[in-house]
């Protein structure tokens, strides 16, 4: 994995750290409301260095052709004067510095390209974690509308150690004068005189 970078222009400091595109089932909630902001950042410092880039080698072009005239008003060939135009010491430091501002205007927009390819990755992600959450709902659903006692191990063990039997109460009859008395039958005709 590549290390945290810290990148300086213009007085400006951008530090890059691919932690930050970092997420997993537990953080893609935190990864999507924050990506954005880390984007838009991305994106303000990309423009900037794109900016100081331009100015860059707006200055090398200025320099490298003050040196070519120079070396031209002392009696040299083109060729002589764009050999010593480009050996000059500020003409090289400020290529240098174009260099330098080229890379890091490719290193952000790499960097925001991560972070594009990131937002599909977190999308994908969030969509097969609720394609998941869908299946596993389903199956839930099912289970607890279906349950199958022989799918629980112990089950009718915990019931039986947890619930104590039924207390039944005693008749104050007995099953003989209850076979005597004959099937207890309901008054079907019920008016106001057999109300209670």
């Amino acid at each position: 994995m590549v290390k945290k970078e810290t990148l300086e222009f213009a007085g400006n400091k951008v530090i890059i750290d691919p932690a930050n595109l970092a997420f997993n089932e537990a953080t893609l909630g935190h990864y999507i409301e924050h990506e954005s902001g880390f984007y838009d950042n991305f994106g303000a410092s990309l423009a900037m260095a794109e900016k100081n880039l331009q100015l860059k080698d707006l200055q090398h072009e200025k320099i490298y052709n003050q040196r070519y005239i120079e070396a031209k008003d002392s009696g040299g060939t083109d060729k002589l004067a764009e050999a010593r135009a480009k050996a000059d010491q500020d003409v090289i430091a400020m290529k240098e510095d174009v260099i330098e501002a080229k890379y890091i205007v490719t290193r952000l927009k790499q960097h925001l390209r991560a972070w594009d390819k990131n937002h599909d990755n977190a999308q994908s992600a969030g969509h097969m974690l609720r394609k998941v959450m869908d299946k596993l709902n389903a199956e839930i659903s099912m289970r607890v509308h279906n349950i199958d006692r022989s799918e629980i191990p112990g089950l009718d063990m915990a019931v039986s150690e947890t619930t104590t039997e039924w207390p039944t109460e005693e008749s104050t009859e007995s099953e003989s004068e209850v076979e005597e008395s004959g099937p207890v039958e309901f008054e079907t005709d019920l008016d106001m005189s057999n109300l209670f």
